[in-house]
């Protein structure tokens, strides 16, 4: 691909280039990095790209809005942009790169005076900033880090990917195990009464035993169509989400668990709990997982197993919070819990389900939390952002 570097007069942009296009990894194909200049002095921006196109894929512009169109053709990973520009600042092509392209580093250049605006970019989530002029090896050393963060981050949200997906098919197999060991119940009930009519046929109590097989049929309707209610949502994307109706929907597909598990469920939700801004599906992941991993601390516990499922809002923001009377978590174990492959259960535990909590979590601008529960064990609390706080 050639670098954007014509003047005085800004090129045309170079159209579609299948060396840009990314991998499952986020990647570019041919392993290349693109690094978009914004300067609106010419002097500059020839430096930077002489210093620079040797190594890197390098696009050119001259003000916002020749870089905003860049970025809507091209794939970039860095951006190297002055701050003081006319009609717009560097301040303001940061703040919009990391709410439309938040994986895209950005250093920013700045001129004598500007340290004060520097420093508040770097709040703003610009990577670093460097004094005009530059040192040439200081820009090189900078712009390596930056390379670097930007593939880590990548490499991340991968596996992050890769990890909700694998939980995503573990949840669905303990879904449908569940199902078809609960099927067996009333399947064995069904059966044995069956048994009995065409063996006698003319026992008085044959209408009794009817009733219990159509009781015993709905009780399997319940569970298929309970189990395929779960598992035939598709993605929605982000929308008004209530947290309440999730815990519901969760508990409908758990209660059989904790009937195996003779596991005892509490619930404390707020009436009138505020929405948040949700995806339902990522949402009901992440709290099958919490009652999942509930039920699963207690497992080998000889107190009471229970587990207390709470909401509420608090300072504009919504909370949801599980508790279990297991083993709890040590401060050792609580520094690496949400790391992929991690577990706490051995080899009973894949060590996704935590990771994949987190996930969701961030994914909706919210946090968790653990702390001792009063029942005796964990309490992991995840804190959204209400609809008021958007």
């Amino acid at each position: 691909m050639q670098a954007v570097a014509s003047e005085p007069r800004p090129p045309a942009l170079p159209g579609p280039n299948p060396g840009s296009q990314r991998n499952a990894f986020g990647m570019h194909d041919d392993g290349s990095t693109h690094i978009l200049i914004v300067d609106d002095e010419n002097g500059p921006r020839q430096s930077l790209r002489m210093l620079l196109k040797e190594d890197y894929e390098v696009y050119l512009a001259e003000n916002i809005a020749r870089a905003e169109a860049i970025l809507a053709s091209q794939e970039v990973d860095i951006i190297i942009t002055d701050i003081r520009m006319p009609n717009g600042t560097g301040l303001d092509l940061l703040k919009k790169v990391k709410t439309l392209y938040p994986d895209i580093q950005v250093i920013l250049l700045t001129g004598y005076g500007e340290l004060e605006t520097a420093m508040k970019a770097i709040e703003y989530g610009a990577f670093a900033y460097l004094e005009k002029p530059f040192d040439h090896e200081a820009m090189l050393d900078k712009v390596r880090a930056c390379v670097e963060k930007y593939r880590h981050e990548i490499e991340r949200k991968a596996m992050e990917c890769l990890a909700m997906e694998a939980n995503r098919f573990e949840t669905l197999g303990k879904i449908v195990s569940g199902t078809m060991h609960d099927l067996g119940t009333p399947l064995s009930v069904l059966g044995t009464h069956l048994e009995l009519i065409m063996t006698n046929p003319d026992k008085p109590d044959l209408r009794k035993r009817l009733e219990i097989m159509q009781s015993q049929l709905q009780h399997c309707n319940d569970l298929v169509r309970t189990t395929m209610n779960f598992l035939r949502q598709s993605p929605q994307g982000f929308g008004p989400i209530g947290l309440n109706s999730i815990i519901e929907t969760c508990l409908d597909v758990a209660r059989p668990l904790f009937a195996r598990s003779a596991v005892r469920c509490h619930c404390n939700l707020q009436r009138n709990l505020p929405s948040i801004q949700g995806d339902l599906v990522l949402l009901r992941q992440a709290t099958l997982n919490l009652i999942y991993n509930a039920c699963q601390a207690m497992e080998k516990h000889s107190v009471q197993k229970e587990i207390m499922l709470e909401t509420w809002e608090e300072n504009g923001f919504v909370f949801l919070a599980v508790s279990d009377a297991g083993p709890g978590i040590s401060e050792a174990q609580r520094k690496h819990i949400f790391k992929s492959l991690y577990s706490t259960k051995g080899k009973d535990g894949t060590g996704l389900g935590l990771t994949v909590v987190q996930s969701v979590t961030h994914q909706h601008k919210g946090e968790v939390f653990i702390y001792d529960s009063e029942l005796g064990g964990a309490r992991f609390v995840l804190r959204f952002p209400g609809n008021t706080l958007h």
